[in-house]
Parts: structure tokens; sequence; C-alpha cells
């Protein structure tokens, strides 16, 4: 196949519309290979003995941290509980569908969408039962958890609200605009962050949270690429 069939989208030889935004399979594995690897080691350096106290400053730090930092934390803090977390994801989600260009695009969103969450959440919570990991509360007296409960159910590493997070924006990816793609990260940063000010997890869960949400979404563009959804008769 020439070059400039392969980078047209739209063609009959290459499948659905859009088909092209997708990575190519050998960088989505090359992603998922490196996510392994980051996956493995944090989840080794989370469990050494020390690890806590290694990581105790930065939780420190971030859980009373400079402005404009600590404005910023302040204000999203409260759009990360979970019913307000779930709505912000569904209007990330439906703003992709809106803008998805194709119906096979809008199905393609769809799938990757179930895919990636399930995927991300399924990973986090084997790992969190793996490594028994306490939380930063337990460990760091006189922490503030602004609002988060001092108790939470759950072991720390790795972060699945960070896992998730990742794992829906980069699922998404290939069928977002720049605007989307930009608005995503800032979210999922933002919830990463979050959950060191909050004092639920420390900076390994969320390397590891993060990790786990790569690796998700690199295997949704791989099914993507290697099972794409067919199109309809009539239409994509």
């Amino acid at each position: 196949m020439s070059r400039e069939r392969d980078e047209t989208p739209g063609t009959d030889a290459q499948g659905p519309p859009d088909a092209a935004r997708l990575p190519r399979p050998v960088t989505s594995g090359v992603l998922a290979g490196l996510m392994l690897v980051v996956i493995a080691g944090s989840a080794w350096l989370a469990t050494r003995p020390g690890a806590g106290d290694a990581q105790a400053g930065v939780v420190t730090w971030l859980n009373h941290p400079p402005q404009p930092l600590a404005a910023v934390l302040a204000v999203t803090n409260p759009f990360f509980r979970p019913l307000s977390l779930t709505v912000v994801a569904v209007v990330l989600v439906g703003w992709v569908l809106l803008t998805a260009g194709s119906a096979w695009a809008r199905r393609e969103v769809l799938r990757a969408t179930l895919a990636g969450l399930v995927l991300a959440e399924a990973m986090a919570q084997i790992l969190k039962r793996s490594g028994h990991q306490p939380r930063p509360s337990a460990e760091i007296p006189g922490l503030d958890m602004h609002g988060y409960p001092k108790d939470p159910l759950g072991y720390a590493y790795p972060s699945a609200h960070t896992a998730v997070a990742v794992a829906l924006v980069s699922a998404l990816w290939p069928w977002m605009s720049r605007p989307q793609r930009i608005a995503g990260v800032a979210v999922a940063v933002l919830i990463a962050l979050n959950r060191i000010y909050i004092g639920a997890h420390w900076p390994l869960d969320v390397v590891g949270g993060a990790a786990i949400g790569l690796l998700s979404g690199s295997i949704c563009w791989l099914v993507a690429a290697w099972w794409p959804i067919p199109p309809q008769r009539g239409g994509v």
C-alpha cells in the first residue's frame, strides 16, 4: 500500500472513515509493553519497606500546596467526588460522540469507552488486592482530607480513579479533537493530583494508575485496529 493511501481516511481499501486516525498497531504494542514495565516497577517500589516514608514529603507538600495550585485543587476538588466525577465523564464522552463525525466512529467511541473503563478498573482492583498497600491517611498524621473520608475503603496502590480517568482519555484519543484532548488531559492530571491532595494515594499509586490507564487505552486501539466494527449497510 502506498504512503498516500495509507494516510488518507475514507478510502474503500482502508475500511470505515476515520480509521486512519488510529495509532499503528506497532505503536500501540510498544506503548502497552512500556506501560507493563512501569506497572511492574511502580508496584514493586510501592510495596517495598519504607515506601511510605520515602513518599511522605510529596504527599505532605501537595496536601497544602502553594498558590495558585492550592486554589486550583480546592476549586476542582468537589468535581471529583463519585457522583460529580461520573457527570464529568459522561459530559466528556457525550462531547466526543457529538463530534465523532460518523455512525461508525460513534460506535467505536462507545466500545472504546466501555472496554477502557472495564479494563482499567479490573486491573486496578486486582493489583490493589495483591499489594495491600496502606493509604497515606493511615500513615501520615495530621493530613487534611479535604472532605474525603478519614478511613476510605480499599488499599492504596494503584489509584483506580487515575487509572479510569487516563483510560477514558487514552481510549477515546483517536476520535478526539484538539480541544477535547486538552480538556481530557487537564481533567486526568487534576484527578491524579487530587488523589494525593486529599491524602488518598501516594505518588507511586498515581504513576501506577496512569500506566494502567495508558495500557487500557493502547489495548482499545489494538482492538479497534484489528477488529473494527463493520459499517452498517446503507452508510457508515
